[in-house]
């Protein structure tokens, strides 16, 4: 009996499998500010270019992360290393990490200061400028705290040492000494892969 009740299940489970796959459509169908599933966590797209697709998540992956106490170069950061140990493996695990694009990010200041140059990785929070192009689609009240940019608010010799750009749930972007906010991970996906729609 056992044994025929474990193959029901067994059955039941690639039923759901097949029919969660036919659910499922193409990134590039998605429209900026749709929402798809990445893994368990919603993603927002933000934007469809010539077979790519940059997205970040809709909710906070972490809270309370330090950006870090002596640096506002994003290259050197606490927060680059928890993202590449922690949240990156998340997003390679559900969608390959070949479908993750590698991508170069400016680091220039909020007053226009490029102390850090760029950086280079595959999941990162957003800049300073793609918070201000996206403002819309970003906004979620019920996130509950400030989320993370990449980008310094200005330099050491202007007064700034260790200031980093933040964006509330509400979309103000303002400026955070407090190291200890949420982050919303970005990345670049190809647009070919299947995904499954989000709320």
């Amino acid at each position: 009996m056992s044994k025929e009740l474990e193959l029901a299940r067994e059955l039941l489970k690639r039923l759901q499998e097949k029919e969660d796959e036919e659910k499922k459509i193409q990134l590039s169908e998605l429209k900026a500010g749709d929402v798809f599933k990445i893994g368990e966590h919603d993603f927002i797209v933000l934007k469809q270019l010539c077979g790519l697709t940059g997205v970040i998540s809709k909710n906070l992956m972490l809270k309370s992360v330090k950006f870090d106490d002596n640096t506002r170069d994003y290259n050197r950061s606490n927060l680059k290393k928890v993202i590449e140990k922690e949240i990156q493996p998340i997003i390679e695990k559900a969608v390959g990490a070949d479908n993750i694009v590698e991508h170069v990010a400016d680091l220039t200041s909020v007053d226009m200061q490029n102390e850090f140059g760029t950086c280079r990785c595959k999941v990162r929070p957003l800049t300073f400028d793609e918070a201000r192009e996206c403002n819309d689609l970003l906004v979620n009240k019920e996130i509950g705290d400030w989320w993370w940019t990449c980008t310094p608010w200005s330099t050491e010799e202007r007064g700034r040492k260790y200031p980093i750009a933040v964006v509330s749930p509400s979309g103000i972007v303002d400026i955070n000494y407090d190291n200890g906010d949420g982050v919303r991970p970005f990345c670049i996906l190809k647009s070919n892969i299947f995904v499954s729609k989000g709320e």
